[in-house]
């Protein structure tokens, strides 16, 4: 598995684990202790340990996970962008508990080092905050208007949807020219989905730069539905979860791993399907067919 399959399957399950946090009602100074604002340093997954080194590479590319742990014995989980919220208690000074809707998680500080563990997912943190570097500029759905994005290599083009995306070419740090397409796949009351472009990333993983808009007043998750994608005949699923706001528009790579699509060049005959969700409700509100 390469090493950015990697890391998205593992934050998959980051933030999985950030739906079932728990917490009760701190008492004394033992508060003091996990108050603050922590960052990832350690994350684990059925053995599988990413190192500090991954850790620093990714805040450098803009992919943070943090917690904020305030004084009203509320907390904010934020992975890549997206917050949980929910309430929390010290139990003693080295022991807390989170809740987010009624589900429970226990938390240990030792040296320094608040962990946390659910079904086999572990997460470490320590105080501070991440510093992201130039390896690339990824802002979040969360944040003011403009564009947004997963694939923190690529570089951000274009105006609002609605625009004319033809002819429009990016480059990533580390990957090829991209080779523009400008064609539609979505345009509803719900959302408009375009494909700007196609290219490989900065880590040699060929796909293609999506602009979606949401024009519903929901919460939108747009994924590539499961088992539904093929390139040229092979069956090989992509990997894309993007979180749009409502009037917001972002614009994120839908990539294929090398081992499967050895090049842009190999990305032809490409099918599949986009599922759109209410991330509040988990509701699927409209599925698209995506041709290429």
């Amino acid at each position: 598995m390469g090493a950015k399959k990697k890391w998205v399957a593992m934050l998959v399950s980051v933030f999985a684990l950030c739906l079932v946090l728990a917490g009760c009602t701190a008492g004394g100074d033992a508060t003091k202790n996990f108050v603050g604002d922590w960052k990832l340093v350690g994350m684990e997954e059925n053995g599988e340990t990413t190192s500090p080194e991954d850790i620093q590479l990714m805040e450098g590319l803009g992919m943070t996970v943090t917690l904020s742990v305030k004084e009203d014995k509320t907390f904010v989980l934020n992975v890549f962008g997206d917050e949980t919220s929910g309430s929390w208690e010290a139990k003693n000074p080295s022991e807390a508990s989170l809740t987010v809707d009624g589900q429970t998680v226990s938390a240990t500080l030792a040296n320094g080092v608040l962990t946390m563990e659910q079904d086999g997912a572990k997460l470490s943190f320590e105080k501070g905050t991440p510093s992201t570097g130039s390896g690339g500029d990824s802002t979040t759905s969360g944040g003011s208007e403009g564009v947004t994005g997963t694939d923190t290599g690529t570089t951000a083009v274009g105006a609002p949807s609605g625009g004319d995306t033809a002819g429009i070419t990016t480059t990533d740090g580390g990957g090829e020219a991209a080779i523009p397409i400008g064609q539609t796949i979505a345009d509803d009351d719900i959302c408009t989905i375009e494909v700007v472009d196609k290219k490989a990333d900065w880590a040699g993983d060929s796909g293609y730069t999506l602009r979606i808009t949401n024009k519903s007043d929901k919460k939108l998750r747009v994924f590539a539905s499961y088992g539904s994608f093929s390139v040229d005949g092979k069956m090989v699923d992509p990997v894309l979860s993007e979180l749009v706001l409502p009037g917001k528009y972002s614009e994120t790579f839908m990539w294929f791993d090398s081992s499967d699509v050895a090049s842009v060049d190999d990305l032809v005959n490409v099918e599949g399907t986009f599922e759109v969700d209410d991330d509040d409700t988990y509701d699927t509100l409209a599925e698209y067919p995506f041709a290429m």
